[in-house]
């Protein structure tokens, strides 16, 4: 059957029809399992266990598995910087023991977010085991919490305080359609889940906004990457149309800074594949940086619109995020390489090779620095009270 399939995907791709016919069958057919037995055909099988090698550092870091085996770059990390790792499956009815037997230092998660119950389930574990179990996480669980959730994401930014675009989130059908009515035109919707503009469209008359709220509240709504029993069920999220504007994307790792500006496809931003790199402005450095401080994020992109009048907006963040091919993030001149802050001299470039399995080498050497820096603090609190 594998076999079978692998050669009929061959035949559509040479015939340049699998694309169209992808989108086809995942907007009319729910293939979630033959979707994810194909993605296990050819698994490598250190993806399935621990490490074998002598360690240069003294610590174990806990795997979590993702359904996609998306963890497999964490363990690409982990074997090519000499670190010790277990790959632990949480997605079970025994993942308490799981997680109780492991001992690791700290646990890598990488969310499956492909399927709305898959981000539930992993919403639900990673909190009890960072707050009820008091197990250390990597990246924070807040940061966890927003990712693929633009509604939280809006409700964290306007908690904080942080500009971003007119967002409307409404639970009732009514008060959605009585805005509807009286909104200035165009204006954005948004699922909550989705990436890559997938999920986003823009409405331009009234009675297409409506007839999509009505929709909404009814059938729910999805899109091709989910499925069509995916759905979301109850809710609208609208925000408002920005016209020319600019989009910029800021990356931090550690003290690691990486951003591009993401240029227009069509209507959007998202998802084009189209971007200008150059040496990143300061002001947008400066607002990008006072966001992930504010939420005390160290693995985190940041889009943000530059709006005609100078504003800067926090558009969407992710926890993780995708990287083309060329796995730059970052390049000033032709020379690829990072952004560093430091606080007597402000922001410089520094050129090297830092985007290499894409940015999860930058993650794994950022939790080390955390752990040296946390054996450091102890020691020096055990010598202060030894005084």
């Amino acid at each position: 059957m594998n076999r079978f399939y692998l050669r009929a995907l061959r035949f559509l791709k040479q015939n340049r029809l699998l694309g169209p016919l992808r989108r086809y069958l995942q907007r009319h057919l729910d293939l979630a399992e033959l979707r994810t037995s194909n993605r296990l055909l050819h698994l490598p099988e250190e993806e399935c266990r621990g490490c074998d090698y002598d360690a240069a550092y003294p610590y174990t870091l806990g795997i979590l598995k993702e359904f996609w085996h998306g963890h497999r770059y964490y363990v690409k990390a982990c074997r090519e910087l000499k670190v010790r790792y277990q790959v632990l499956d949480i997605t079970g009815p025994d993942w308490q023991e799981v997680m109780q037997q492991s001992g690791c230092d700290v646990y890598l998660v990488l969310p499956s977010v492909t399927f709305s119950n898959w981000k539930q389930m992993y919403d639900e574990r990673v909190r009890i085991i960072a707050e009820d179990m008091g197990k250390p996480i990597f990246p924070s669980y807040s940061a966890l919490w927003m990712w693929e959730s633009k509604r939280r994401t809006c409700y964290w930014l306007k908690a904080n305080g942080i500009s971003h675009p007119k967002t409307w989130v409404f639970y009732d059908r009514r008060q959605a359609l009585e805005f509807a009515a009286g909104a200035p035109l165009p204006v954005v919707f948004k699922s909550n889940m989705g990436s890559g503009a997938s999920g986003v469209i823009i409405f331009e008359r009234r009675n297409q906004l409506s007839k999509h709220i009505s929709h909404c509240f009814s059938k729910g709504y999805t899109n091709e990457r989910r499925g069509p029993n995916d759905r979301e069920v109850g809710s609208v999220l609208l925000q408002e149309y920005l016209p020319n504007v600019k989009e910029w994307r800021v990356v931090r790792i550690g003290p690691s800074y990486f951003a591009f500006e993401k240029l227009r496809g069509g209507r959007f931003h998202s998802g084009s594949h189209l971007r200008r790199y150059g040496l990143p402005p300061v002001g947008l450095l400066d607002f990008a940086r006072a966001v992930f401080d504010r939420g005390g994020f160290t693995s985190l992109s940041l889009d943000v619109f530059i709006a005609e009048d100078g504003r800067f907006l926090a558009n969407e963040l992710h926890t993780y995020f995708g990287i083309m091919n060329s796995h730059e993030m970052c390049i000033v001149d032709g020379i690829p390489g990072r952004m560093l802050h430091e606080p007597s001299q402000g922001w410089k470039f520094e050129a090297g090779d830092f985007c290499r399995n894409y940015l999860y080498n930058e993650r794994v050497l950022c939790v080390l620095d955390s752990l040296r820096e946390k054996e450091r603090v102890a020691r020096y609190d055990n010598e202060q009270s030894q005084i």
